[in-house]
């Protein structure tokens, strides 16, 4: 008896591995945004520890001199705006 093919007639989308360069980018983008706008932190500390975490290793996936620049401005942000706490 052979077994059933559980996605036959289904059209399955596969996603690639990781994000584009460019989709890091506009992600990394749109948080150093929101940063920049703050007058605090805008996040929880749950939220914190999250972004402390999935910035630095986002931008692993980008040129190394543009990895650096995005790190670094993102640490100067969270220093700036932990400062004002």
């Amino acid at each position: 008896m052979a077994q059933f093919d559980l996605f036959a007639g289904t059209d399955i989308v596969q996603r690639p591995a990781r994000p584009s360069e460019e989709e890091i980018r506009i992600r990394v983008e749109g948080i150093l945004n929101a940063l920049r706008q703050a007058t605090q932190l805008p996040w929880t500390d749950e939220e914190l520890r999250f972004q402390r975490t999935v910035v630095p290793q986002m931008t692993n996936w980008l040129p190394s001199e543009e990895a650096d620049a995005l790190r670094t401005e993102f640490l100067s942000h969270l220093e700036r705006l932990s400062e004002q706490e």
